[in-house]
């Protein structure tokens, strides 16, 4: 079997209907005070939406001989959309789609020049996606069959979001906090974080799990004045707080802090950058983002490299994507799973482009259902879908 063609796609507004006011998903995190890097610049500070945005998500569908498909997605946005469809694409026509080992290095090593981290291995994640769809949809079996079977009969999710009186009691093992403030807001700031700590910890009560979310805004002498101000509280972890190539400083922290475990990795990417994160002993627990790290392909790679170290990974929204959801029931060494609830009434907005959307149980998650990662296009999806041929102009 060989590839035949690969299409990409940008999502955008609907051609039917452009005026139609599109919901941001995201719309607590990109509208309310969250700290992030960009807080140092107090014009940049109020709201992510403000700075943040790589040009919507990139799609691609990778079709076979026979017509079979698989299908793939990654944040990259418009950047990884071009790379894919000027680069990569002419180093997958013609080849075999088993060969995802192969054709994964292929795509590395050709985007050395430009990539390493970033958009280029956000682009390579989307085909590597779309790969072991297609793989796992010719050997007519679940996706997490082909990545090893399932290591796990249920999943226990956690719940990111700082609507607490909303969410909490619904099963949830533990809820993660974003942090609004870091050091460009003062002590005031650190009041306000430590205030919303304990608040949430009252109200959750003490038998449920609370973790905070610092989106690479902290420092190291920040940190570990928060971490002592929140011992009482027993926080499971703090997730990446500082920028992801301070790997020296994740180190100090992980040395120093002793009343909560050290979580990092979301903005890391392949093997290669937490190698250097596991040889300074960064963290205790990783959380590689799958869709941007480097697929499912490298990320088993990084699970095998953290379990000879007795370090848990529990991938950056790992509960919210089909592929990785997947990989989570395949992998013995990821304990846990993340979720959002961004939609009313305690549920996920439909998603326009996928169908398949498997939601947790009273906090559990079941193995998905289906044929390979269990997604296809929804009836409307083309009406949000831009092909990006990768064409100069003429």
């Amino acid at each position: 079997m060989k590839i035949a063609e690969v299409k990409v796609f940008l999502t955008g507004p609907s051609k039917s209907n452009p005026e139609k006011d599109a919901k941001n998903k995201g719309a607590w995190l990109s509208e309310t005070e969250i700290a992030n890097p960009m807080s140092v610049h107090a014009e940049y500070r109020p709201t992510r939406s403000l700075w943040i945005g790589m040009g919507g998500r990139t799609i691609v569908q990778v079709i076979a001989e026979d017509g079979t498909y698989g299908l793939g997605e990654s944040a990259g946005g418009r950047a990884s959309a071009e790379i894919i469809a000027g680069h990569l694409k002419k180093f997958l026509i013609g080849k075999n789609p088993f060969e995802v080992e192969r054709l994964w290095d292929i795509m590395f090593r050709a985007s050395l020049p430009y990539g390493r981290k970033g958009a280029p291995i956000m682009a390579i994640s989307a085909v590597d996606y779309a790969l072991w769809d297609l793989i796992s949809k010719k050997r007519q079996e679940p996706l997490y069959q082909s990545l090893g079977g399932l290591a796990k009969d249920t999943v226990q999710a956690y719940l990111t979001g700082n609507d607490i009186e909303r969410t909490k009691g619904l099963g949830f093992m533990g809820h993660k906090l974003a942090m609004p403030c870091g050091p460009a807001s003062g002590r005031e700031g650190m009041n306000r974080n430590v205030a919303l700590v304990k608040q949430t910890r009252e109200s959750i009560g003490w038998d449920v799990e609370l973790m905070l979310d610092c989106y690479m805004a902290w420092d190291v002498e920040y940190t570990v004045r928060m971490a002592q101000l929140i011992e009482p509280y027993r926080v499971k972890w703090i997730e990446e707080v500082l920028p992801p190539d301070d790997y020296k400083g994740y180190g100090i922290l992980n040395k120093k802090i002793s009343s909560t475990a050290i979580a990092t990795g979301e903005h890391e990417y392949t093997r290669y950058g937490f190698q250097q994160l596991l040889d300074a002993r960064g963290a205790e627990i990783l959380q590689p983002d799958i869709q941007w790290c480097g697929g499912l392909t490298e990320t088993k790679k990084i699970c095998a490299m953290a379990s000879a170290q007795a370090i848990p990974v529990i991938p950056h929204g790992g509960g919210l994507r089909h592929w990785d959801l997947h990989l989570i029931f395949a992998e013995v060494g990821i304990p846990y799973a993340e979720y959002f609830i961004f939609g009313e009434n305690n549920k996920p907005n439909p998603d326009p482009i996928f169908t398949g959307t498997h939601a947790p149980i009273d906090g559990w998650f079941t193995p998905p259902p289906g044929i390979g990662a269990g997604v296809d296009f929804t009836d409307n999806a083309h009406d949000y879908l831009y092909e990006v041929t990768g064409e100069l102009p003429k």
